[in-house]
């Protein structure tokens, strides 16, 4: 009954290891995706700021020109 009871007592503490182990690879895992997706965003989102004049249509920069003008009283 002994060696029951310890290799039982062995085997919860294994699991809990490995348990929070798991979890914080997991963890881990998470946080590299989530400051990998932020890494890429960030340029792309320069990128599209730089280059977003470039794309603007004729008629949208003509309706910006004439908002730009200043009003006669």
């Amino acid at each position: 009954m002994g060696h029951q009871e310890r290799q039982r007592k062995i085997f919860c503490i294994s699991f809990i290891i490995f348990t929070i182990i798991y979890i914080i690879i997991l963890a881990f895992i998470k946080a590299t995706f989530k400051f990998i997706g932020m890494i890429t965003t960030v340029p792309v989102k320069g990128l599209l700021g730089i280059l977003g004049p470039f794309y603007n249509n004729s008629e949208s920069s003509k309706k910006g020109e004439e908002s730009k003008q200043p009003v006669e009283l």
